[in-house]
């Protein structure tokens, strides 16, 4: 496992999930890297990209599937992309998400440089190899395509996009199946990938905008930016905090014990309780927070349950997580909905 801080590790879990997958049948999806299944579930965010690269390959080879991309993007949902999803939706409106998620795309994956620019019609949303794709140009233009759909079609609802998308590549055998990924204007063959969004969409405020959980989650893109950049001139940049935050970010799914995390930081019990009391706080208090944003980040998407939401946090049975969430709102998760949700 590297160090460096891309590309996140969440994309590799939700395709093994995707493809349905599980611990006696995974070693073809590991085959010629450095990941084990144990690593894939309990991975501080990140995988070489070399490892992911081959994972893709690996899957691609698993499912049989041409259009495996088009396949999985229907689960990168924004909730998928950890801060950067909640910053996201939590924007006044879809331009300010889309700089956002070209702003902070860097934090998530290093496959693409993505830029947002003026244009006659509205914006365009740029996507540049950053390194030669090759035979995963297909699959990781349409994966990244509907990360970026998913923001659009969050803000505008479904349906409504009527801009143009063009792609570098060839017509595949099933490209009539992109209309209902990427809308009805679409050409091929084009010299550069991009996203033309016209300018009657832009405005659209977020159905759950809300200023203070956004300027939170722009702030932790931001670390997480500087800590990229960091990583990359060889550097540390994050307080014991902002590092616990994080881990526990970018791994959802899971209720995070000390011992684990520092584990995961390098440091024994002992160390991490100090250092956190250096800061000012505790680790229960950290883990609180995190579970608090999480919560109300999976909250904001009425099609899930309460119990649903309980198993997304990694709670066995929904009265513990009912118990816990009236310890960190001081309401019922009942209570906070008929709240948040009628507001």
């Amino acid at each position: 496992m590297q160090s460096q801080k891309y590309p996140s590790s969440s994309y590799a879990r939700i395709l093994f999930r995707h493809l349905r997958l599980n611990e006696k049948d995974s070693h073809r999806y590991f085959e010629s890297t450095d990941v084990s299944y144990e690593e894939l579930m309990t991975l501080d965010g990140t995988i070489h990209r070399e490892d992911l690269t081959q994972i893709y390959r690996n899957a691609l080879a698993i499912s049989g599937r041409d259009d495996l991309g088009l396949s999985v993007g229907t689960q990168l949902q924004l909730s998928a992309h950890g801060s950067l999803g909640v910053a996201t939706f939590s924007s006044p409106d879809l331009r300010t998400g889309l700089e956002l998620l070209a702003r902070f795309s860097k934090t998530r994956t290093d496959f693409f440089d993505i830029a947002v620019s003026e244009h006659p019609e509205g914006v365009k949303v740029s996507l540049a190899e950053t390194f030669d794709l090759d035979d995963l140009r297909v699959f990781m233009t349409e994966s990244v395509l509907s990360g970026l759909f998913s923001a659009i079609t969050f803000f505008a609802g479904a349906g409504q996009f009527d801009g143009r998308v063009c792609f570098t590549y060839p017509k595949p055998v099933y490209w009539r199946d992109y209309s209902d990924h990427f809308g009805e204007n679409i050409v091929f063959d084009q010299a550069a990938t991009e996203i033309i969004v016209s300018e009657s969409i832009l405005s659209i405020p977020s159905p759950v905008a809300d200023p203070i959980m956004h300027q939170d989650a722009v702030a932790t893109c931001e670390r997480q930016l500087n800590q990229v950049k960091a990583s990359e001139a060889g550097q540390t940049g994050l307080s014991t905090a902002e590092a616990v935050s994080e881990l526990i970010m970018e791994n959802p799914g899971r209720i995070w014990t000390l011992n684990e995390v520092a584990e995961k930081l390098h440091v024994s019990s002992r160390t991490l309780i100090r250092k956190l009391a250096s800061e000012g706080t505790r680790f229960q208090a950290v883990r609180d927070e995190m579970a608090k944003k999480q919560a109300a980040n999976y909250f904001t998407d009425a099609s899930l349950s309460v119990e649903s939401i309980g198993h997304l946090m990694g709670f066995s049975d929904v009265s513990s997580f009912r118990r816990s969430f009236k310890r960190w709102f001081d309401e019922t998760p009942s209570q906070y909905i008929a709240r948040v949700r009628n507001s």
